[in-house]
């Protein structure tokens, strides 16, 4: 028995340390790398949510600005670039004619989303002669447009003229201008479009309480949307003026704006660990508006 016992060995207590100690230092390393990949993961998401903020407020901001007019599209500006007003395009279309102040037009086809949003603030139509758009305010858009007006040739109560075949896959609309007859009486077959006033702002955010957001509002009717957040302090437009370069901060004269110069510099909404602030991605691109007359 004693020969036996004494042929059983097991760890000694130096053994049962030191393999406790390798497993601890393995363990701690192993803790480590598994924090480090979260806190660098936590890092890219944070990174993530900037950027996406910034591309969300640059996709919404051209699908507007692209179709504004260089000579009459900028219709306020205020706040250091953080509030500024345009006269958004949303349907185009040719002028059939005008009958005790109502404006027959034939509009090219549209998106039948965008159409129906609210908001609709009144028509521009382009000068033959010089190019130019004038622009009408309307209280009132009739979806029943007067047909007749494109097809038989009737340009008002005392002429006649040939017919004008607008687009067949659109609509006759009709529009009366809120202050009267336009005169001298713009030609049938004149391009028209019409517009919308629509609002910019970068103002305190309701999505993320606290932060900046950027709201997009419609002047006729009020209708309001939130379209990303938050945004760092300093998003904001600077304006392309007429023969000057580069983009200013000041606000110049708005008929001599030319373009934007769009800083959406995009927050991440959380603190990511291992870092004393959010995250800012800084996005700048510019937008000219359309047809330059000088």
């Amino acid at each position: 028995m004693t020969s036996g016992s004494l042929g059983r060995r097991g760890f000694t207590l130096v053994e049962l340390l030191i393999s406790m100690i390798v497993t601890a230092i393995i363990g701690a390393a192993l803790v480590r790398m598994v924090l480090s990949q979260a806190r660098f993961m936590d890092q890219q998401e944070a990174w993530r949510e900037a950027r996406s903020v910034s591309r969300g407020g640059i996709n919404r901001l051209l699908s507007d600005l692209r179709a504004v007019e260089a000579s009459g599209g900028m219709v306020a500006a205020a706040g250091g670039g953080q509030d500024f007003t345009v006269r958004v395009p949303y349907a185009f279309g040719v002028l059939c004619g005008i009958a005790a102040n109502v404006y027959s037009v034939s509009l090219l086809p549209v998106d039948s989303t965008m159409f129906a949003e609210p908001g609709y603030t009144g028509f521009a139509v382009r000068s033959n002669a010089t190019g130019a758009y004038s622009y009408h305010p309307s209280n009132l858009l009739n979806l029943a447009g007067t047909t007749a007006l494109c097809l038989n040739g009737l340009y008002d109560s005392i002429h006649t003229v040939p017919a004008l075949n607008g687009s067949p896959a659109g609509r006759v609309v009709n529009v009366t201008r809120t202050a009267g007859a336009i005169m001298p009486a713009p030609l049938r077959g004149s391009v028209v479009y019409l517009y919308r006033h629509v609002r910019y702002e970068f103002k305190a955010s309701v999505a993320v309480p606290g932060r900046t957001g950027l709201w997009r509002t419609m002047v006729t009717g009020g209708a309001t949307e939130e379209l990303a957040a938050p945004f760092d302090a300093t998003a904001r437009v600077n304006f392309y003026n007429l023969n000057v370069t580069p983009a200013q901060s000041a606000v110049p004269t708005l008929t001599d704006v030319r373009g934007l110069e769009l800083l959406l510099n995009g927050m991440s909404e959380r603190t990511p660990s291992g870092s004393a602030a959010p995250k800012t991605a800084n996005m700048t691109t510019s937008v000219f508006f359309e047809n330059r007359p000088d």
